[in-house]
C-alpha cells in the first residue's frame, strides 16, 4: 500500500461522525504506522486515511478508516480508537 499520506500532517480524528472516520490507531513510531496500514484490508465505500500530528510528547502517526456514507456505514456509535 502506498504510505505516502503518513507524510502529511493531519490532525488525529476525534470522535465526531462528521469526519467520517469511523476507527483508527495511533503509533509512537513511522515503521508501525506502515506495518500496520499495510495490513488493512478494505470494504466497498471505505478508505484509508491518516497522517502525523503531534502532541506533547512528540510526533505521532494515525492511521484509519473512512467511509463515504456514515448512514449507509451504520451505527455511529461504534466507531473505535486505538492509541498506541
Amino acid at each position: 500500500m502506498n504510505t505516502q499520506f503518513l507524510s502529511q500532517i493531519s490532525a488525529m480524528p476525534t470522535r465526531d461522525a462528521e469526519n467520517n472516520v469511523v476507527s483508527w490507531h495511533v503509533f509512537r513510531s513511522l515503521s508501525d504506522a506502515e506495518c500496520y496500514a499495510d495490513n488493512i484490508r478494505l470494504a466497498h465505500g471505505q478508505y484509508v486515511v491518516g497522517g502525523i500530528d503531534f502532541d506533547s510528547v512528540g510526533s505521532l502517526w494515525w492511521v484509519g478508516v473512512a467511509v463515504d456514507d456514515m448512514a449507509r456505514w451504520g451505527n455511529v456509535s461504534a466507531i473505535n480508537k486505538h492509541a498506541a
